[in-house]
């Protein structure tokens, strides 16, 4: 999603060091104690450069880290079931550093719609993937052909981020094993 221009071009070997400023800072210090002054800081670029370029520190953070939330693939292993578990596991292991619920309150709080919208656009490809994954396993005979697979996929989505991001709860293989074979 592109911002609209809000002051000259942007140096990309300065945006580079703020985003990279902003990805170290989240890693070492978490959302909360990650400021705009920090960021400025640690990448060299003016503060008032940060904020025409970013409205605040969630937006910032939101574009430092979206390319390593992104699943880097689709498993087909032949299984379903496999399948399905490899993708929910690597989706955990990718949120679950960003799991406290109060980063992504304040994240959506503090951008609202954009917020709402950044996050969604964050899990739509982990989402698309298990319809992947679902509809090969119909396509192979593994599922039924009225298998409700996008009910699935959103079914599986929703259980991994309330536990992983709402009660920080861990989720163990035997949890998702119940989860991918529950039918």
């Amino acid at each position: 999603m592109t911002r609209p221009r809000t002051g000259p071009r942007r140096d990309p070997e300065a945006q580079r060091r703020a985003l990279a400023a902003a990805a170290e800072l989240l890693t070492e210090l978490g959302f909360h104690k990650v400021t705009m002054e920090r960021i400025a800081e640690r990448s060299g670029v003016a503060k008032m450069t940060l904020y025409r370029w970013w409205p605040n520190k969630a937006a910032i953070i939101t574009d430092a880290v979206r390319d390593t939330l992104a699943p880097a693939t689709t498993p087909d292993t032949g299984s379903v079931t496999t399948d399905a578990r490899t993708q929910l596991d690597a989706l955990i292991k990718v949120i679950a550093p960003y799991g406290d619920a109060s980063v992504t309150a304040a994240a959506m709080s503090s951008r609202g719609e954009q917020g709402r919208a950044d996050l969604a656009g964050i899990l739509q490809p982990w989402h698309d993937s298990l319809v992947t994954i679902l509809e090969r396993g119909r396509t192979r005979g593994e599922l039924a052909q009225d298998f409700p697979v996008t009910v699935t996929a959103d079914a599986w989505m929703g259980y991994v981020v309330y536990r992983v991001v709402f009660l920080q709860q861990d989720i163990t293989e035997a949890d998702l094993t119940a989860l991918v074979t529950a039918r």
